[in-house]
């Protein structure tokens, strides 16, 4: 084991150093303003949309983005000691005030703070335990630990959150994690050294304008397509708004990036070509990762999977992470195959993951037919997400590190699954509404499937009592729901082939994409961007 620089008290060992660093670590991973895992318990009890939900949940993303290039500003001026101490207490009020407000509004404000303290201790976390990961340094090794870790920890989150709203209240996990959060506090009073140092904020050297500019921008982009499907897209006059305003924020952010001295931001990570590739490969894998909106609707609606189990299923994502991670570290030490058939082989994993699903799902397939799936969505995830954490930083400036980090987070953690999850919704409703119609059109007692099921059910509704007009409208009632059960697995099956497809020929011209002229890889040392 590596000597660490721990910010420990000298009679701390290094090993209890390090537990409290992922002791610290531990609630960060699962905290958040919105908790997915509880859509349906908090709409039903607070009667809001998921919508909002998970809008507060991307705000967490937006506020983490946008905090990331000010962190070193604030570590400069502030000791460990006080900025863990004062990020987590901010945490806990945070998350206890939003276990009792019921307006969405402000648990969104809530979430978007939240991921902005957030970024402060993950950043500390990395600075710290980096040497106990990689003691060369070396980003492919930092990843292949760091990657899976965090990752799961928000798999593990979704569902904790699960169980704690089906079994008892969706409050309890803001309690949870605040609990977690205090025990973080107390290992930091107890092992942590205290340090004199005159703690200041640095007003003048952070751009205020900047931050507002394009937190607005990235906030209106979620909220215009999370909301679209729901207010009919441009017939709302909010989202008309928002389309007009959000052009104009990006061009201002632009030019005051363009203006000034010490930008709050560099835009040369954009004109870098390893960078683009890999942030648009990045999108990709999110759009690709998103088509899990697409099972759940398959579990909630065809085969009646109650919540808990369906947020249970994305912990079979963490065996695909851990193999992915120990693929990515041996293929990148060793250096002896082309790098582009390490996206080849990433990309495959989607492929094969949706020719499953594909192929598998129907009105009698099992929860449990889903498991291998889901592993190799992990799998896939994960060698690709390293993979490219190490690509677009080859060449590029160690004074660009903090900016590329921004872009990276909001292309991939931000923007790409908003738009993914929106054009999915929107396709699978249109393709739903067309499955309707057409199998609507032989939905009559001329046909014989049709009138067994009517008179079925008619006659189970007289034999319990009911009258013959109501028992018709049950009977009618019945036939309506096996059509837009029906037509769900229809649209299902139409929008995972168009998938498949699409991810099969990018699969393919993946592996022939010179990204290197040559086998070896440059070994990249880390930096303070691997948030």
């Amino acid at each position: 084991m590596v000597k660490l620089n721990l910010p420990t008290r000298p009679w701390v060992p290094q090993w209890l150093g390090i537990v409290t660093m992922f002791v610290i670590m531990l609630p960060i991973m699962m905290l958040n303003g919105a908790y997915t895992g509880s859509i349906v318990e908090v709409s039903n009890t607070l009667g809001v949309l998921s919508e909002d939900i998970t809008m507060g949940y991307y705000a967490a993303s937006v506020g983490m983005a946008v905090a990331y290039p000010i962190v070193p500003k604030i570590r400069a001026v502030a000791t460990p000691k006080t900025l863990l101490l004062t990020d987590l207490s901010l945490q806990i009020l945070i998350s206890l005030y939003c276990a009792h407000v019921s307006n969405m509004d402000i648990i969104i404000v809530c979430s978007f703070f939240i991921g902005f303290l957030k970024a402060f201790v993950m950043l500390e976390f990395i600075i710290q335990i980096r040497p106990f990961f990689s003691p060369k340094n070396v980003r492919s090794e930092f990843y292949a630990y760091f990657y899976p870790i965090v990752f799961a920890g928000g798999q593990i989150s979704i569902a904790i959150t699960a169980q704690l709203a089906y079994y008892y209240q969706w409050q309890h996990m803001y309690y949870f994690v605040s609990m977690l959060m205090m025990v973080a506090i107390i290992f930091i009073l107890l092992f942590f050294r205290y340090a004199r140092r005159p703690t200041y904020i640095p007003y003048k050297d952070i751009d205020g304008k900047s931050i507002l500019i394009i937190s607005a921008a990235l906030l209106m982009s979620i909220y215009m397509f999370t909301y679209g499907k729901t207010l009919d897209w441009f017939d709302s006059p909010r989202i008309r708004t928002y389309a007009l305003i959000i052009p104009i924020l990006i061009i201002l952010f632009i030019y005051r990036q363009r203006t000034q001295d010490k930008p709050y931001i560099s835009l040369k990570p954009l004109s870098k070509h390893k960078s683009v590739i890999g942030y648009f490969f990045m999108i990709l894998v999110m759009f690709f990762s998103a088509t899990s909106s697409l099972v759940t609707n398959y579990m909630n609606s065809i085969i009646r999977i109650d919540s808990v189990h369906a947020n249970a299923l994305n912990l079979w994502l963490l065996p695909g992470f851990i193999i992915g991670a120990f693929i990515c570290f041996w293929w990148f030490r060793w250096q002896r195959w082309r790098f582009r058939f390490l996206i080849g082989g990433g990309m495959f994993c989607y492929v094969i993951y949706l020719g499953i699903l594909y192929f598998g799902i129907s009105s009698y397939s099992t929860y449990e037919m889903l498991f291998i799936p889901m592993i190799l969505r992990g799998l896939g995830m994960m060698t690709l997400f390293i993979a490219f954490g190490v690509y677009v930083v080859e060449d590029l400036d160690p004074r660009l590190m903090l900016s590329n980090a921004f872009f990276l987070i909001t292309f991939r953690s931000v923007l790409a699954p908003v738009l993914s999850a929106s054009f999915f919704s929107n396709v699978l409703y249109h393709l739903q509404i067309q499955g309707m119609n057409k199998l609507a059109e032989n939905m009559t007692l001329t046909n014989p499937v049709a009138s067994s099921r009517y008179t079925q059910a008619l006659n189970n509704a007289l034999t319990q009592g009911h009258g013959f007009n109501e028992s018709s409208q049950i009977a009618t009632n019945n036939l309506y729901t096996i059509l837009q059960q029906q037509s769900l697995l229809l649209g299902l099956k139409t929008l995972f082939g168009y998938i498949l497809i699409s991810a099969l020929v990018i699969a393919v011209i993946s592996c022939f994409i010179p990204f290197h002229k040559t086998i070896k890889v440059a070994i990249v040392k880390t930096g303070d961007d691997m948030i």
